[in-house]
């Protein structure tokens, strides 16, 4: 069974650059590492012209769109968290960005201090952090490389050793 640690925060706050220090923190400790990221605005992963996507504007429930090095499945309904866990391989870890109220234990990340209010509350709260240097007494300050490096390699040996 995968540990699950979830990234919340508003816009811009630093989660992808957190993800990403903790997936190479992983990978240096040679944990396997999958992600999850929620969006909350429409996105897509195709684009018009493309073959792939005339089938999905033509109605194709699923489309899979692959090669010999990788491949996306694009299907056309939403997903909770529970489902898109369920449809990663087997890892060590599982990162997810968002999903703000999920049950996993959550770094919160934040760009000022009014935040703290609205995403203390939320399930699970392990640890809030910031890329704010104003903010070091309310948070973990990780606006530096070496900080941001140090918190992930902290949190890989708290979570999976």
């Amino acid at each position: 069974m995968a540990t699950i640690l979830q990234i919340i925060g508003f816009k811009n706050s630093g989660k992808t650059t957190l993800l990403n220090a903790l997936i190479r923190a992983s990978r240096k400790e040679n944990y396997t590492v999958s992600a999850i990221k929620h969006d909350a605005h429409d996105f897509s992963i195709d684009h018009a012209g493309t073959d792939s996507y005339s089938f999905q504007e033509n109605g194709a429930e699923a489309v899979v769109i692959a090669n010999s090095r990788q491949h996306a499945v694009m299907e056309q309904t939403g997903i909770d968290l529970k489902t898109a866990i369920q449809k990663l391989p087997n890892t060590d870890l599982i990162l997810v960005e968002g999903y703000k109220e999920g049950p996993f234990p959550k770094i919160i990340l934040i760009r000022e201090k009014a935040e703290i209010e609205h995403l203390k509350n939320s399930k699970a709260v392990h640890k809030i952090a910031t890329h704010n240097p104003a903010l070091k007494e309310e948070a973990i300050f990780i606006g530096e490389e070496q900080a941001l490096n140090a918190f992930a390699e902290k949190l890989i040996k708290e979570f999976l050793q």
